[in-house]
C-alpha cells in the first residue's frame, strides 16, 4: 500500500502582499498553511476570516522571531518589498525554502549576499515576480517558442500603475513607507520579468539611471 504524501508546510511573511499566496495555500491539496506572521490587525483579520471560511487551522504571530520557530518547511516572503533580504537570509540559514514576493533585493550587495545564501543552504529559493505568470505572458511565451514570431531582437517593456487614489492607503499616512522613498529604478521586474520569461533571455549588462523633472 503507498504511502500517504506529506504535506509541505508552509508559512506566509506578510498578510497583505501575501493575501493571494494565503488564498491559494488555504485550498490546496499538496500544502498546510502552517502559519501567519503580520503586525498590522486588518491585515491579520482578514486572513483570520479567510481561514476560518476555509475550515482549516493556522497559527498566527505577530513577532517574527516566534513566527521563525514555528514548524514549517517553506516561507513566502511578502513583507514590505525593499525588506525581503533580511528576514529571507535568516530563514535559508534556518533550512526553510523559500518563495519571495516582488522584490527580491533593493542593492547589488543584497543580492550577492541572497545568492550565496542561497547557494549555501541547498533550499530552493524561487522568485514570484508575478507579472511572469499572467495568461497574456504564459501565452506569448508558448507562440515563441514555436518560432512562428521570429528570433527576438529587440524589446520595450513598460509599466505604468497610477497608485495615487490609493496612495494613503497603500503608504498606511507613514512619510517613512519605502514607497515614499525609493527610486524610479527599484521596482523594474514587472517590465523585465516578462520579455525574460517569454524569450528565455538574460540581461548581459544593465545600466539605470534616475532623471529629474524640471518645474
Amino acid at each position: 500500500m503507498a504511502s500517504k504524501k506529506r504535506k509541505l508546510k508552509i508559512g506566509v511573511f506578510g498578510a497583505g502582499r501575501g493575501f493571494t499566496m494565503i488564498k491559494g495555500l488555504a485550498n490546496n491539496p499538496d500544502a498546510e498553511l502552517s502559519a501567519i506572521c503580520d503586525y498590522y490587525p486588518a491585515y491579520q483579520e482578514r486572513a483570520r476570516k479567510l481561514i476560518r471560511d476555509a475550515g482549516i487551522k493556522t497559527t498566527f504571530y505577530t513577532d517574527f522571531d516566534k513566527f521563525m520557530n514555528h514548524d514549517m518547511d517553506a516561507v513566502v516572503v511578502a513583507n514590505y518589498a525593499n525588506e525581503h533580504v533580511p528576514y529571507a537570509l535568516r530563514l535559508l540559514k534556518s533550512g526553510r525554502h523559500i518563495m519571495s514576493e516582488v522584490l527580491a533585493c533593493q542593492t547589488m550587495a543584497e543580492a550577492v549576499q541572497l545568492i550565496e545564501a542561497a547557494e549555501a543552504s541547498k533550499k530552493v529559493y524561487s522568485y514570484a515576480e508575478n507579472y511572469c505568470y499572467f495568461r497574456s505572458t504564459q501565452e506569448m511565451k508558448r507562440i515563441y517558442k514555436t518560432g512562428d514570431i521570429g528570433e527576438f531582437t529587440h524589446g520595450e517593456g513598460e509599466y505604468v500603475h497610477d497608485c495615487e487614489p490609493i496612495w494613503p492607503s497603500i503608504t498606511y499616512g507613514d512619510k517613512n513607507h519605502w514607497r515614499n522613498n525609493m527610486y524610479s529604478t527599484l521596482y523594474c521586474t514587472h517590465s523585465l520579468g516578462p520579455i525574460m520569461t517569454i524569450t528565455g533571455t538574460r540581461p548581459e549588462r544593465v545600466v539605470g539611471f534616475e532623471g529629474r523633472l524640471e518645474p
